[in-house]
């Protein structure tokens, strides 16, 4: 969050707030979006109408999934936007290869 770009150590590693920020995409994010995705069904609704009743009805269901999905599309275009800003060509490398290229020492 310091707003510049950072050194060949930390651009290899994960701080705290990246791996938070993964946790609720992965574990809070995906999994709501799913529910209420289903929870907009009304078949999903005549099958399972307690999920639905906890969401707060179909309506409120809506208006999660919408809000859910901004925030995803936000995850994306800011994760994309750091790769650039880390060095798009290295990352890519080694997202494709799985080798990371040797830090380049200084004289």
């Amino acid at each position: 969050m310091r707003f510049e770009r950072p050194s060949e150590s930390e651009a290899w590693s994960y701080n705290a707030l990246q791996r938070l920020t993964y946790l609720l995409v992965i574990f809070v994010l995906f999994p709501l979006v799913i529910w209420t995705g289903l929870a907009m069904s009304l078949a999903f609704d005549s099958a399972f109408p307690m999920a639905v009743t906890l969401l707060g009805g179909q309506q409120s269901a809506r208006t999660l999934h919408f809000f859910v999905s901004i925030a995803l599309v936000l995850f994306l275009v800011v994760h994309v936007v750091m790769v650039c800003v880390a060095g798009f060509r290295s990352r890519m490398r080694a997202m494709i290869t799985g080798r990371l290229d040797a830090p380049k020492e200084r004289p």
